[in-house]
């Protein structure tokens, strides 16, 4: 019992975090609201990690709560959530912004996101066409 009485604070400040973003969505913020949510969420730690990462996986990808969310994480304490970042870029629902978003802040982190073999991921060719004006070569020119 004693466990779950320690998760309830934990689970009503994520709660509160929940619906104060939601007052968020849709709204044209400035920089300086941007960056005031920002550092809220940053202050919650790890209460408020896995509200923030909830936005990342939004199939309705609010721009505000986007540029929150993004933010948060460029100015989050260390350890930094890398591998839970990298593993949400390996999900299939994830958006194309939150993906760009994600991996601008890896980079922040310092990590080299171009290099496959730190982020892990795979494209499955069977599954992707791949399409372009060189042919398919890669060098501009079409194979005859």
């Amino acid at each position: 019992m004693g466990n779950d009485e320690e998760r309830e604070p934990e689970e009503n400040e994520r709660r509160a975090l929940r619906t104060w973003l939601e007052e968020l969505r849709g709204r044209d913020l400035s920089d300086s609201e941007v960056e005031e949510a920002a550092q809220r969420l940053a202050a919650a730690g790890s209460v408020g990690l896995p509200v923030l990462l909830a936005h990342l996986t939004d199939p309705v990808e609010d721009p505000a709560l986007l540029a929150v969310t993004s933010q948060a994480l460029r100015v989050w304490p260390r350890p930094y959530p890398v591998e839970r970042l990298l593993a949400l870029l390996r999900k299939r629902e994830m958006g194309a912004l939150a993906k760009a978003l994600i991996l601008r802040v890896l980079e922040g982190y310092g990590l080299d996101t171009r290099d496959p073999t730190v982020l892990g991921v795979a494209i499955d060719l069977e599954e992707h066409e791949l399409r372009g004006g060189d042919g398919g070569n890669g060098h501009g020119d079409a194979e005859p």
